[in-house]
């Protein structure tokens, strides 16, 4: 079985109006808007479902208030999807939508889905820079997200082990680095990005932690940083370029939830590369800019 990327992202939130507003602001093109809430989408053909916290039809999340209420993996075609459904209907419910997705939930309660990918939306390479041919850069351009990269949840510490085996061991993500006492960070088999998925422990409770989108370099990430900033939403780090993983990043608070990361220039793994197992954490970045607004950093 092969999943490929995060394809769609629900959230629950109780702020609809300045959920929207952020998303509207980070980048996101919105598709449609009405009574339920906003569905916005990446270049890439990805979604992010804005809907309303007290809406019966979003699955439960294991914390209330604001949050990402399922997480949608895009896989490689009906095959997959039987494979997926007969393997994981050994030890819990799997329900098909009628959007042909199949609905379940991990070992942390998280709610989960997997839905079939066009091939030509399954790559997942960095985006590469447009042409400067007579194109001078426009100092008031903005972040245009080109794709959904990876998601970062926070699990209980007596749970970690089995959380992080579902992926590894029952749907095949491949382990990049680990951290004892920390956290794993995983990517998903159709994808060479360090991460696609990174669980840690820190928190010791199950919620989710940040949502990450690759956009054109460090120039987008500040430029979409600052535009961010200009418009009233509070960052919650600097910029910097992180160990574990080697991307930039910018994270933002999000009024739908935990956080979003501007991020570029991740390191690509293949099945050449040997997990890293650490003896003791190496932080979280190689360098940080100022201060950031509020001292609290994100993990990942």
């Amino acid at each position: 079985m092969t999943i490929s990327r995060i394809e769609s992202v629900v959230y629950g939130v109780e702020d609809v109006a300045a959920g929207i507003r952020y998303f509207e602001d980070w980048g996101l093109q919105c598709l449609e808007r009405g009574d339920r809430g906003a569905d916005f989408a990446t270049p890439a053909g990805q979604a992010v479902l804005v809907r309303s916290s007290g809406d019966a039809a979003l699955p439960a999340a294991p914390e209330g208030g604001s949050t990402v209420r399922e997480v949608v993996w895009g896989v490689d075609g009906g095959d997959t999807l039987e494979q997926i459904g007969a393997e994981l209907s050994r030890d819990r419910d799997v329900k098909p939508g009628a959007d042909g997705a199949l609905h379940a939930r991990d070992e942390s309660g998280f709610a989960i889905g997997f839905r079939g990918v066009a091939p030509a939306r399954q790559a997942s390479s960095a985006v590469a820079d447009a042409t400067r041919m007579n194109k001078p850069f426009d100092p008031e351009r903005r972040a245009r997200p080109a794709r959904i990269g990876h998601i970062v949840f926070a699990v209980r510490k007596k749970d970690f082990e089995k959380a992080s085996a579902f992926y590894l061991e029952r749907l095949k993500f491949r382990l990049s680095d680990r951290v004892p006492g920390l956290g794993d960070f995983m990517r998903c088999p159709g994808t060479n990005d360090h991460h696609t998925l990174f669980f840690h422990t820190r928190a010791d409770r199950a919620a989710f932690d940040h949502l990450a989108f690759e956009v054109h370099g460090i120039d987008e990430i500040i430029l979409g940083g600052k535009f961010m900033k200009g418009r009233g939403w509070v960052a919650d780090t600097p910029v910097g370029r992180h160990i574990l993983g080697s991307n930039l990043f910018w994270y933002f608070r999000n009024p739908c939830g935990g956080r979003t990361e501007y991020f570029a220039d991740m390191d690509l793994m293949d099945d050449d590369w040997k997990p890293r197992v650490w003896d003791q954490h190496p932080g979280f970045a190689m360098w940080m800019l100022e201060k950031a607004d509020a001292p609290e950093f994100a993990l990942g």
